[in-house]
Parts: C-alpha cells; structure tokens; sequence
C-alpha cells in the first residue's frame, strides 16, 4: 500500500502517468469515485429549469369563488405521474388526458390556498395543454371557494423529487382589496417566506436568489470548474507547464472571471426585460455544449485565443440561463430592473466564493501527478463527458 510520505516524495520526481501501478490503481479508482459522483448528479441534477405557474384571479363578483389556473411541465408531471404508460418515450395527448384525476388530486393535496381557512377546489375544467420556453405544460384552471381573499399558499408539488422546481405565483386582485396591507404568504417544502414590500428586501431576496441558483446549478458550477483548472498552467511549445509564481495565475484568472461576468450580465439583461426571447431548451443546450467545448479546449486546443476571450463568449450563452430565473416574473419594470441587478450581484457573490475556494487549492496542487492527470485530465474528460449527456438529455429528451 502507498504509504503518503511515498506519495508526497513522488511529487519531486518528474511527472509521469505510470509512477506505479499502485499510484494507477490510486487515480484509476478516483476517477471511477468522481465519475460515479457525477454521474449521479447528472441524473438527479440534469433539469435546471423546473418551473410550474400558479396564478389566482379575485376579481370575480363573487368574493366567495376564485378562479385559479396552474400549468406545470410535462417533463415533470412525469416524474410524479405515470403519464409515459407504454414507456415508448413519446408522451401523447392520450396519456395525458387519462391522468386527468391523478392532476386533480395532485392539486387538490399539494397547492392548498388559504383565506383565514383552507380554499377548497369546487370544480376543475377539463385539463390542456400549453407551452412556454419551448417545453409542453399540463393546463390546468379550476375555481375554489375561499372565505375572503388568498393569504397563503402551501406549495409542496416536487417535494423531495427536484429541489430546484420553483413556483412562479401571480394574483389578480380587485381595487377594493387592500393588497399592501395583507401580503401572500408562502409556504414551500416546509420554507416560510412573504412577497418583499420594500426595496431594500427585494435586494436581499434576490441578491440571495442569484447565490442559491448559481450554487444549486450544477452545469453553471462545471462550467467555473472547466475554467478554473487550467488557470495554474501555461503552455509552452504545446505542453503544460505549471506557473512559477501565483500573481500571473491570479490576474489572469480575475480577467476570466471579468469576462465571463460581463458577456452574461449583458445577456441576461437582453433576456430578463425581454428584449430578447430565446426558448429555454436550446438555451440549455447550448450551455451544456459550451462545457463540453471549454473541457476539450483543456485537452487539446480548438479554440487559438486567449482564455479570456472563450470565457466571453460562453458567457454569452450562460447569461441567458441566468435569465431564465427572471424573465417570467409578474413584476413591473422598476421591480425586474431591482431584480436583474440584486440577482446579478449574487450571482458574482457566488463565483467569487467558488473561486476563493478552489483557486488557492488549485495553485497548492499544480505541480503534482494528482492534479495533472487526476483533476486537469480526468476532470476534463469526466466534465466532456457529463456535458455530452447533458446535450442529448436536453435537446431529445
């Protein structure tokens, strides 16, 4: 067995893949570990764009009845109905209909509406279909009877299924009803939350929002990953060669960052007030491709430019993900300008913490036979790898 002082000693000793078959033995199974890792992550993780719509209309006569419409995507529906019968892969219209109690019940359980009591569904009309971004929704309206108007929802559809579904709530409310005074409460996977009233909760909410999808978004953080480890080499006639000092490393890595922070905060500007529309599919496509690109540049360069300038471009298309965030929020144009910066700012937040983290570690490691072959080799095929999955879930599944 590899005892550590002979691994540590091993690092002054020129870098080689095959130092021994114990060492082969020690980066074969690693790789297995971070494949299996990933793999599971891919799997569990792969959807990043899970949103269902709940929308609620109190400007009937009647104060007693509410109309409510919710519209939730197929590729979801699928994972908590059996809506593919004949598993062929290809869900029909058919199989749709014919689960149409099964979403009933599914509303009736999970999305409970409060008015000082509990709102009760009294009739659903019959289920359709719709479509937003580019995927199908189930299209559901119904109407409820509550005692006065909506003060909380508890939401917990995908509960323990997909952490990163999201409800997007709107409510229709008549001009006799004071709605600044009686926020909507929200209660999702047991989280309590209210609508911000002020601006500076609006900040916070979103600023915290940009974190929390950057973190949660395992294609956002491989893409950093794929940027990040390349950063402690340089190439030298076509080889590696690990930076003898970490400022150069540092700078340039901050020019990385720059870039990739400026081409997606102009995407995602264009995107989140609408100026530009793109469906969601392609977009995260197209994000799970630049991955695959970035992570083969490492091995093998396609791309004669400079890192910054990949970074750039890429950013490009990732800023339009970000956006997806926003762009279908009920919120005015003051609040979605509030909104693109908080939300942008968090997003920064989160990629300085992953850089902080990984960045000094990286620059620990360069010279060892583990981080070339382990992290900067493996790393990049696992990552292609990850990413080619990733394209034909998303543009054939």
């Amino acid at each position: 067995m590899l005892k550590t002082s002979d691994w540590l000693a091993a690092q002054n000793q020129p870098v080689t893949l095959y130092n021994s078959i114990t060492y082969t033995r020690f980066m074969a199974q690693l790789v297995v570990i971070l494949l299996s890792f990933f793999t599971w992550q891919m799997t569990a993780q792969a959807h990043e764009s899970s949103t269902a719509y709940l929308s609620v209309d109190e400007t009937a006569s009647n104060a007693s009845e509410l109309t409510a419409t919710y519209e939730i995507a197929v590729r979801d529906l699928a994972l908590l109905l059996p809506v593919d019968a004949d598993q062929d892969s290809a869900v029909t219209w058919g199989e749709i209909s014919a689960q149409s109690q099964a979403v009933q019940q599914l509303i009736t359980l999970q999305i409970k509406l409060s008015a000082q009591t509990d709102c009760q569904p009294v009739s659903f009309e019959p289920l359709m279909l719709s479509e937003r971004a580019g995927f199908s929704y189930a299209y559901q309206r119904y109407t409820l009877g509550c005692a006065g108007p909506v003060d909380q929802i508890d939401y917990q559809v995908m509960q323990g299924v997909d952490s990163n579904h999201r409800l997007i709530f709107s409510n229709a409310r008549s001009e006799s009803t004071d709605a600044s005074s009686a926020p909507i409460r929200v209660l999702s996977n047991g989280i309590s939350s209210v609508a911000p009233q002020t601006w500076v909760s609006q900040v916070k909410n979103f600023a915290g929002s940009g974190v929390h999808h950057l973190l949660i978004g395992w294609d956002h953080l491989l893409f950093l990953f794929v940027l990040l480890i390349p950063a402690v080499y340089t190439r030298s006639s076509g080889a590696l060669q690990p930076v003898t000092h970490a400022r150069p490393a540092l700078i340039e890595l901050l020019w990385v960052a720059t870039a990739f922070t400026l081409a997606h905060s102009i995407t995602l500007t264009l995107a989140a007030l609408q100026i530009v529309t793109i469906p969601a599919r392609l977009i995260e496509a197209l994000i799970a491709l630049s991955i695959a690109l970035a992570a083969l540049n490492n091995l093998m360069p396609v791309f004669r430019i400079r890192a910054v300038f990949l970074a750039f471009g890429f950013g490009l298309i990732h800023g339009f993900g970000f956006a997806n965030v926003l762009s279908d929020l009920p919120i005015s144009l003051g609040e979605r300008v509030i909104a693109l910066l908080s939300f942008n700012i968090g997003i920064e937040l989160a990629q300085i913490l992953v850089i902080v983290l990984l960045f000094p570690l990286a620059l620990l490691l360069r010279r060892t036979s583990f981080y070339r072959y382990g992290v900067f080799i493996g790393g990049s095929l696992i990552s292609i790898l990850i990413a080619l999955w990733w394209v034909y879930e998303r543009v054939w599944m």
